[in-house]
């Protein structure tokens, strides 16, 4: 058994029908090579039956405590049923980009049936070329973006020969999990264990919430956190927050901050790896600061095309990993930057150098946190009244409007063709959610030589995520322009 984080928790306890918290991986498939067989759904059915059990967190499920006392479990699934998690579709060939972004669309609006573990294995047929596609779903309870890429590596191989696994031992039968009645008694039990960590926690805790996942998307959080860091600074004694103030961020109304449906319309777009790190050495900036320039151009290009573009900076949820190395598998290691897009901005060079100061201001305020208090903050409230809070908080989030634009996320993948099934992945595209309040997710995958970016916005959106694809490419010629000519 594996008990979930806080974090994790929060991805359970957010959802419902409208709003799915789940993320998935589609990996492009060249035509079969050198005679190769081609990957059908019993072939696949095969790879995976051989290394499952290099991956313990696809063989579980979830199991809840009693009336909610205690954040759930994972617990081994006796039954697993791998029919149930490989599912195989076959499109009217030849199908080109919109068809397969079609299929993906319907295959992630699907919820889970949680009494199963939460992952699902799609192999799509029939892509012009003599394609095909396979769609890694996962639960975000269960991985986030860095943990996520490295379970992909039960299904990858590193060259066409796929690599030898070890005689499998005689499977040991997975421990019983306890009744209903001995997690009621253990919940039960570390009640006042609970109550004592959470006062603790919260004098630990509080100056940072407004930097802290799931607190900071919380509303009112953020003027909890600043009065208590203004009263601790009041105080006599050298307990002082050392937090970076940062400047209120307002966020604009746009045309994609509409309640969720269920359903998402997803989009892709593939942008050269190497343009993206000349712009980085020629200016001194980071990957990751040209990424969001890109973005915040392409953003501003698709709704001004719309005529929907506000006169404000839209703000953007950029999340970072804090995931140490010897870390568990698996979970959320993570925390997210506020900042400001520019999208306000008309010069190409102001929004890539002001994309870079809002991403080093946002890392410094981050960096200004304990990680004492990034602990803690896992503790300040007890699970019974944490899970109904957070469902209470995204309702009223839902309620007030927006507390973000958009997320944009970066993804390292691997840097080498990957394989599956002696198949070589041509391109591997992410693929994020929407929740209430948060209007439009891009995440980005480097694969080899490549920028994969993936854009979902709410099938009730106006705004097409295909016109948002081709500004990202257009953007990116614009940027490289700013490079001097090498004649």
């Amino acid at each position: 058994m594996q008990q979930l984080s806080m974090t994790d928790a929060f991805m359970l306890a957010a959802e419902t029908d409208r709003q799915k918290l789940q993320m998935a991986s589609v990996s492009i498939l060249a035509p079969p090579a050198n005679n190769r067989q081609r990957l059908t759904r019993k072939r696949l059915h095969e790879h995976i039956a051989k290394r499952i059990d290099l991956a313990p967190m696809l063989r579980r499920k979830l199991m809840h405590v009693p009336l909610g006392l205690d954040f759930p479990y994972w617990v081994d699934a006796h039954d697993l049923d791998l029919d149930y998690h490989i599912r195989a579709t076959k499109l009217s060939s030849p199908a080109g980009d919109e068809e397969l972004a079609a299929a993906v669309s319907q295959i992630v609006s699907e919820p889970f049936d949680h009494s199963h573990p939460l992952w699902q294995l799609h192999l799509i047929e029939g892509l012009t070329g003599d394609r095909s596609a396979l769609v890694f779903k996962l639960h975000h309870a269960s991985v986030d973006g860095i943990s996520g890429i490295e379970l992909h590596w039960v299904v990858f191989d590193p060259s066409p020969e796929t690599r030898r696994m070890p005689p499998a031992a005689a499977r040991t039968a997975p421990p019983i999990a306890p009744s209903t009645a001995t997690m009621l008694t253990n919940a039960i039990t570390a009640l006042p264990g609970q109550a004592l960590r959470a006062i603790v926690s919260t004098a630990r805790s509080l100056p940072y919430l407004d930097h802290l996942m799931p607190y900071r998307v919380t509303p009112g959080v953020p003027t909890v956190a600043a009065a208590s860091r203004r009263i601790l600074g009041l105080l006599p004694g050298d307990y002082k927050p050392v937090v970076l103030e940062g400047t209120a961020l307002r966020v604009p109304a746009t045309v994609f901050d509409r309640p969720v449906s269920g359903q998402r319309r997803w989009a892709f777009a593939r942008l050269s790896l190497e343009s993206a790190r000349k712009l980085k050495h020629h200016f001194g900036i980071t990957l990751n600061d040209v990424i969001v320039a890109t973005m915040a151009g392409a953003v501003r290009s698709w709704l001004l095309e719309s005529q929907e573009l506000p006169d404000e900076p839209l703000v953007a949820v950029v999340p970072i990993s804090v995931r140490c190395e010897d870390a568990a598998f698996g979970g959320n290691e993570v925390q997210v930057m506020l900042i400001e897009l520019p999208t306000d901005e008309p010069d190409a060079q102001r929004r890539l150098i002001r994309a870079h100061e809002a991403l080093r201001s946002a890392k410094e305020r981050h960096n200004a946190v304990p990680v004492a208090a990034m602990r803690a903050a896992n503790d300040m409230l007890m699970p019974a009244l944490f899970i109904r809070a957070s469902r209470a908080a995204m309702l009223l989030t839902g309620l007030r409007g927006p507390s973000a634009n958009l997320i944009v996320s970066n993804v390292p993948g691997p840097t080498k063709p990957v394989y599956v099934a002696g198949t070589q992945v041509e391109a591997l595209y992410p693929v994020g959610g929407v929740v209430g309040g948060f209007g439009l997710s891009t995440i980005v995958f480097s694969y080899c030589d490549a920028l994969q970016f993936g854009f979902v916005v709410d099938a009730n959106c106006p705004a097409d995520p295909w016109r948002l694809a081709d500004a990202c490419e257009r953007e990116q010629k614009e940027l490289l322009s700013l490079l001097p000519s090498l004649d």
